[in-house]
């Protein structure tokens, strides 16, 4: 089973002319932006054992309803009592000259809305008016709402993690009111993450997303709140999470969540890949784990990734993540020779971070049969050890 690094190279040469959108260049913000086509997908086309359709349990589709007629939005619970959506949702879409409104007659939070068509069957909590919290400049309002059985519609964690370039979103919202929808295929960390007191993102939207939690899709925390993109320069964009808890009384005072190591898991973007192009690699894993990285060929070709390649960001005492993204110091660029067809990348985790050439060697072929078997992540048995794995699949064209 033999090893040779060939994926591996500098990939600052190729980043070096890559321009920022300035902020000059922001004119035709409007409330969302699809990027790319429209690649927002109906949420219920995949299994309820997805962690986006738990998370997806806690969004709900908000439905202002106002003199001259209904505006859909997007909220989410943040705890037992409260929602978060933009200000501009509420009470913000009374000062919008489009809409004709003078007066918010009733807000309704439709939770975990996900069947099309089935909008009167979801469950109905009534929502206040008035916000307990609002912030024009950061466009958030935290609104009260009544009798929302958390057990099942669980508030969404919140981070206060700054953004990192290519970083792997899911955007999950009510697209024009629609049943919920999730933005995955494209979704990330814009190229700067952040400018200004906004982040940029890639993930598709339409009008009613407006109120989308950004979700960091590694970590399963939200990372920002959504609410406008620029068609001109085919960005979107949100309010960082950070500020928003570091401005918002209501959301100190909530209980703080304990951290706790998430399920290994593994990221790489884009899916497809020709020469020249780098794959960014985002992986977590709990703080005690040392991972092997490796690269496996349609062939079996077998690539191990020198652990030095990641830059290693410590997510919370339980967790740390390893990346490569356009802005680290090294990348993972496909070279000419690169075997084309589909690559699997991944990461294990045993005793004493598999230093035995051996114990890495058993454990490789025990996670190869279990790919094959379509199990891209859980544990295999080593010499009586438990190794854990995740790995990811792209494609060299």
């Amino acid at each position: 089973m033999p090893f040779s690094l060939r994926l591996f190279s500098l990939a600052c040469a190729i980043f070096a002319c890559a321009t920022a959108v300035s902020a000059q260049h922001q004119a035709g913000v409007e409330n969302e932006v699809a990027v790319q086509g429209y690649n927002n997908e109906p949420i219920n086309t995949y299994s309820d054992a997805a962690d986006f359709r738990r998370l997806g349990r806690g969004v709900g589709l908000l439905n202002v309803m106002t003199d001259a007629g209904p505006f859909p939005c997007t909220a989410f619970m943040v705890d037992e009592t409260h929602l978060l959506t933009n200000h501009h949702c509420v009470p913000g879409i009374l000062k919008d000259p489009r809409t004709g409104a003078t007066e918010i007659t009733s807000v309704t939070f439709v939770a975990c809305f996900s069947v099309p068509g089935l909008i009167d069957e979801s469950e109905q909590f009534e929502v206040a008016i008035e916000p307990v919290e609002t912030s024009e400049p950061l466009d958030y309002s935290i609104l009260a709402v009544k009798d929302v059985p958390t057990d099942r519609f669980p508030p969404l964690p919140l981070s206060d993690t700054q953004a990192i370039e290519g970083m792997p979103y899911w955007i999950i919202g009510h697209p024009r009111g629609l049943s919920q929808h999730i933005s995955r295929e494209g979704c990330r960390a814009g190229r700067p993450p952040q400018e200004d007191d906004r982040l940029r993102h890639t993930c598709d939207t339409l009008a009613g997303n407006s109120g989308s939690p950004i979700i960091d899709s590694s970590a399963r925390q939200v990372i920002g709140l959504h609410n406008s993109g620029n068609s001109r320069v085919g960005i979107n964009f949100g309010i960082p999470m950070a500020l928003i808890l570091k401005n918002s009384s209501v959301l100190k005072a909530a209980r703080p969540v304990a951290p706790r190591p998430l399920p290994m898991v593994m990221s790489v973007f884009p899916k497809a890949l020709d020469v020249g192009q780098e794959l960014s690699v985002v992986a977590d894993v709990p703080e005690s784990c040392a991972p092997a990285f490796v690269d496996i060929s349609t062939s079996l070709k077998l690539t191990p990734i020198p652990l030095e390649v990641f830059e290693k960001v410590e997510l919370s005492p339980v967790q740390t993540r390893y990346q490569v993204t356009a802005t680290s110091t090294y990348g993972l660029v496909v070279q000419e020779e690169d075997e084309k067809g589909e690559h699997k990348l991944g990461m294990l985790c045993g005793p004493a971070g598999l230093d035995d050439p051996e114990d890495l060697k058993e454990a490789l072929r025990a996670v190869v049969g279990a790919l094959r078997e379509g199990k891209f992540d859980g544990q295999v048995t080593v010499n009586g050890d438990s190794v854990a794995y995740a790995f990811a699949a792209y494609t060299i064209q």
